[in-house]
């Protein structure tokens, strides 16, 4: 007798748009962050908070980020944790 394979989800999965950033040539701390060559992924929220740190708009810490030519910033879409992507009932 064959076990069954586990049913795999056919639903696509909730991401949500994030920053992607860099820095290939080493670790670099800008706008209150860290960085190295393993890329970190900033949300909204992660954004806002480093912002409310510095005491900065969000807009202000996104442009320091694009503005520092060490790290590479791209836009990108990470998954969203099925606690945070299922509605509350």
């Amino acid at each position: 007798m064959m076990a069954k394979a586990p049913a795999t989800s056919t639903a696509p999965e909730a991401t949500e748009p994030c920053l992607r950033i860099t820095a290939p040539g080493g670790s670099r701390w800008r706008a209150g962050l860290q960085f190295g060559r393993a890329p970190v992924d900033l949300g909204e929220a992660d954004i806002e908070a480093a912002a409310r740190a510095k005491g900065i708009t969000p807009e202000d810490v996104i442009a320091l980020l694009r503005a520092d030519p060490h790290l590479a910033v791209v836009p990108h879409r990470r998954p969203i944790p099925e606690a945070e992507a299922s509605p509350e009932a």
